[in-house]
């Protein structure tokens, strides 16, 4: 049994479209309508589905290039074979430039069949392909839609380093468009050395293959710096080559901030900035395994603190506190770790540091007390010291003792002048 074969045929004359269709029906089991006019052949063309449009070259009131642009303008991939009884090879060179597929002389019939077959193969196969970009567009637009939903920047490079692609969230995220950054690399958008710190870690995923996870951090357009962990991945293409990384991005800052303020507030007295006992007892160990002896500990006292705040309120007590704290860090080293570790009292560690650099030191806070400007409706800050230093095998914990306790000394021949030793 013969293939259907629905026939479109531009011809004016009813004789040569009956020569026509008989050849055809030897192969094939045909469906045809004869148009001879620009609007007829419209009509045909949106009334009914066709396989192959034959036209004869030239006709009273109409013609093949007018046929064939007209194929053309209603977007519609037939093949269009001019078959004609004269037609030069002008004219033919003419409309086989402007789209048609081939060109059949009335009188060598034997060769329409041959082309009909190979021009129905090719028009298939232009289906086909068109088919598959369609499919693969959809894809396409589907994965962009799935990247596009998760809430977290993903991007894609190849082998080069170049994005071939992100979703919104990394437009979001790095203030860049798609089409900005789609043929660049993320030298064109970080500072340098950040960018080669990238591509060192994107050379190595590509050297050793699997997934990588690091931290860093980035900065893009706005120069807003942001602490991320990158998630990233080798793909390989449809014959098993690599390909390229995918990568994603989580942003980490509010939560390293939030970790630095816990980390500081378990450290530091919340009044006065200083560091706060349990950190000052953590330095002390430390420093008793270490070699920077000899360590000088220093204990100050702050002299009729309770006075104060019985007389003059918490508040007042309050602001000489933090008068104490402010004239002690100003006055010790920024390697010397200065804590308060109770609530008038404060101690330093001074590393590396004998008792000379402790006297200079308390000369540069005795300085600071004793230049106070006198005012009526504020304390004068006065404090009492006392120092010890320790070498290499001794206990600080007894060392920090003996500070102590030579503080209190001081405080006691403060308010007893008179006593003895």
């Amino acid at each position: 049994m013969n293939p259907p074969l629905r026939v479109l045929v531009i011809e004016d004359s009813e004789d040569d479209c009956f020569l026509l269709v008989r050849a055809l029906k030897r192969d094939y089991e045909i469906t045809h309508e004869r148009v001879d006019t620009a609007d007829s052949m419209r009509h045909a063309l949106l009334e009914k589905t066709w396989d192959i449009v034959l036209s004869d070259y030239f006709m009273p009131q109409f013609d093949a290039v007018r046929a064939l642009a007209i194929l053309q303008e209603m977007g519609l991939d037939l093949p269009f074979i001019i078959v004609s009884g004269k037609i030069g090879e002008l004219e033919a060179v003419k409309v086989m430039k402007a789209g048609a597929h081939d060109y059949i002389m009335k009188s060598d019939l034997a060769r329409l069949i041959p082309a009909i077959r190979r021009e129905l193969r090719e028009a298939s196969v232009r289906e086909q392909r068109r088919t598959a970009e369609r499919e693969l567009r959809e894809q396409l637009h589907f994965r962009q839609a799935l990247i596009d939903a998760i809430p977290a920047p993903i991007f894609f490079k190849n082998v080069e380093g170049i994005f071939l692609g992100c979703n919104k969230a990394f437009e979001t995220f790095s203030g860049l468009s798609q089409e900005e950054v789609v043929g660049k690399s993320v030298r064109n958008f970080v500072p340098s050395l950040l960018a080669e710190r990238l591509t060192a870690a994107d050379d190595e995923l590509f050297s050793c293959g699997g997934t990588k996870i690091y931290e860093s951090s980035i900065a893009f357009s706005d120069g807003i710096v942001h602490d991320v962990i990158l998630y990233m991945a080798t793909f390989n293409d449809m014959d098993e080559k690599l390909a390229g990384l995918i990568g994603t991005i989580v942003d980490i800052t509010e939560r390293k901030q939030a970790e630095e303020k816990l980390r500081y507030m378990s450290t530091h007295d919340p009044l006065t900035g200083l560091y706060n006992r349990a950190y000052f007892q953590e330095e002390l160990e430390r420093l008793e395994q270490g070699r920077q002896f000899p360590v000088s500990i220093v204990v100050a006292d702050i002299d009729r603190l309770k006075y104060v705040n019985d007389n003059l309120g918490h508040a007042a007590g309050d602001e000489l506190i933090i008068k104490a704290a402010l004239t002690l860090r100003g006055a010790f080293r920024a390697e010397d770790v200065v804590a308060r570790i109770g609530g008038d009292e404060f101690a330093v560690l001074l590393p590396s540091a004998g008792a000379e650099v402790v006297e200079e030191a308390l000369r540069r806070v005795a300085n600071k007390i004793a230049s106070q400007t006198a005012d009526d409706h504020r304390p004068v800050l006065k404090m009492s010291f006392g120092a010890a230093t320790a070498a290499k095998g001794d206990r600080l914990e007894e060392t920090l003792k003996l500070s102590d306790k030579r503080m209190y000394q001081n405080k006691f021949m403060k308010t007893h002048p008179l006593a003895k030793d």
